[in-house]
């Protein structure tokens, strides 16, 4: 820890304050990741070889509507506004974030006196679908290169004609259901493109139940302070070689592994390096100044993103052409909450949304696929673990 630090990883103390309040860790713990993100801005970047990254992530909390994701988000976001780190909240025109890009403008000397010009902004969305318009492709694409950190984004304008907004650093906090995923996104945004650039944290329910939520209030001025000194870093951040092979490790054993099984996931592990990469200056930075990442730190955004990535495909199970597929993952939330649940309370709670043959159907395939099994004389749907 840094002589300068009061925590010895602000991510984990993030996690300690909130941890008498209802959300999942997961949600919690990438919401503290975010606003690590928010508070480095484009202000430092790693240098890897030919590219060079940035600590700007795209992270949307995936759940149904009582798993607590506004509730996780919005402790974050109390953070920032304590600081005084301005965010761009539920802004729904593509002109009036433009507009706000070119608002938080500023000028910063970095750690070796050279003066960065940069514009970056945190988005935060608790209603991410609200925010991005249904089928908003040209939002979409445009949030697609503010990701990439382009040194400058050229826009048209009515009245102006083309304008530009140089160094542009864009990081996302958003939360949806899955339902409302499946209905905002064009089908050809799943998989490549946005998608690939998320880090999708999907949880099926909150994490517990706390009668009286409380935060740990002893954790609240060191958090702020800590977080403030996260502010003022600045310059590239490097990485030991001892971490390099760490890297190197992780890199050739994905290289062979089947990730996932959804065909739509393959651009996503395309940017598995890029994720890992941001993540590992973000974990470097929540535990001291010195913007080393070190095999420990390295070691850690495997973990972490690893984490997410276990139940990442489920996010998407209600997205696609199968017209049973939202059915289908409804019934897989259904019985992974009860455990062996009678085929006829699965059906009530479907009826409304699926006929006596499509529920049979959906029951069927999900069988076939081995994601559960149905006990014919009980009369249960059984999920499979």
């Amino acid at each position: 820890m840094s002589g300068s630090r009061r925590l010895d990883d602000w991510i984990e103390a993030f996690v300690k304050y909130t941890d008498n309040t209802e959300p999942p860790e997961s949600y919690r713990r990438w919401v503290a990741i975010s606003t690590m993100a928010s508070a480095l801005q484009r202000k430092c970047k790693l240098d890897w070889g030919s590219e060079t990254f940035f600590p700007n992530m795209y992270i949307v909390l995936v759940g149904p509507p009582a798993a607590r994701k506004g509730t996780a988000m919005r402790t974050g976001k109390d953070l920032l506004d304590q600081i005084g780190i301005a965010v761009s909240a539920d802004e729904s025109s593509r002109q009036k974030l433009v507009k706000s890009l070119q608002e938080m403008g500023v000028a910063d000397q970095d750690d070796l006196g050279r003066i960065t010009f940069h514009s970056s902004m945190t988005l935060y969305s608790s209603e991410l679908t609200v925010f991005l318009g249904y089928g908003a492709k040209e939002l979409l694409a445009m949030l697609c290169k503010w990701y990439d950190c382009e040194p400058r984004y050229v826009y048209d304008t009515l009245q102006r004609g083309k304008e530009e907004v140089p160094n542009v650093w864009c990081n996302l906090m958003g939360a949806t259901t899955p339902g409302q995923l499946q209905a905002s996104l064009p089908e050809d945004a799943v998989g490549s493109g946005f998608t690939s650039r998320v880090v999708f944290v999907y949880e099926h329910n909150k994490g517990k139940l706390v009668r009286k939520p409380t935060l740990e209030d002893q954790l609240l001025e060191p958090l702020l302070h800590d977080l403030g000194r996260v502010r003022n870093l600045s310059g590239d951040f490097t990485v030991l070689p001892d971490a390099e092979d760490v890297y190197y490790d992780w890199y050739e054993h994905s290289e062979d592994e089947a990730i996932f099984t959804d065909y739509r996931m393959e651009y996503y592990v395309q940017r598995r390096p890029t994720h890992l990469f941001k993540l590992s200056m973000i974990i470097s930075a929540a535990r001291g100044d010195d913007k080393i990442i070190t095999p420990i730190d390295l070691k850690e955004a495997i973990k972490v993103l690893e984490g997410a990535e276990k139940n990442m495909s489920q996010v998407f199970a209600g997205v696609g052409a199968n017209p049973l597929a939202g059915i289908q993952f409804r019934i897989l939330n259904i019985v992974r909450d009860l455990g062996p649940t009678e085929t006829a309370v699965v059906a009530e709670a479907l009826q409304s949304d699926a006929s006596f043959s499509q529920f049979g159907e959906a029951i069927q395939s999900l069988e076939q696929m081995g994601h559960i099994k149905i006990d014919i004389i009980k009369k249960l749907i059984i999920p499979v673990t």
